[in-house]
């Protein structure tokens, strides 16, 4: 059985390791957000036309 100090450490260990995993989990939404606008604009962006000359007659 865990006295409480140990008990104490343990909640503590947990506590940190639920705020590093909330912000892993925010920091990789934050760069999934910034990808998706990069996407979108890419997208937005006209594209040229490429010119394809016919093809010689055989």
């Amino acid at each position: 059985m865990l006295i409480s100090k140990e008990f104490e450490a343990y909640l503590d260990v947990q506590k940190t390791h639920q705020l590093d995993a909330s912000q892993t989990t925010r920091r990789l939404l934050r760069r999934s957000r910034e990808q998706i606008e990069m996407s979108t604009t890419l997208l937005q962006q006209r594209v040229p036309k490429i010119w394809h000359p016919e093809p010689p007659e055989q």
